[in-house]
């Protein structure tokens, strides 16, 4: 069991949106200790390579376009 409960869902994508928002956060707390530190906290999971099915494990995964190619400090680059 976790502490922050993102294992305890169901689907992946779920999971995956939950570390998202969780790190966004985390970064956002830097921030505040360190100014500066992180440019964005906002994540953007259009950015991933894949994501998840939406409504099943064992679905297909969405590939993003990622036109240009992976941008670095993925998902956090504008």
């Amino acid at each position: 069991m976790s502490a922050n409960g993102i294992a305890q869902l169901a689907l992946k994508r779920d999971r995956q949106d939950q570390k998202l928002a969780l790190a966004g956060t985390d970064r956002a707390n830097r921030n505040t200790v360190q100014p500066g530190r992180y440019a964005d906290t906002s994540e953007d999971a259009t950015q991933l390579p894949t994501r998840y099915n939406a409504s099943s494990n064992t679905g297909s995964l969405v590939n993003n376009p990622n036109s240009g190619g992976l941008k670095k400090g993925r998902p956090w680059a504008a």
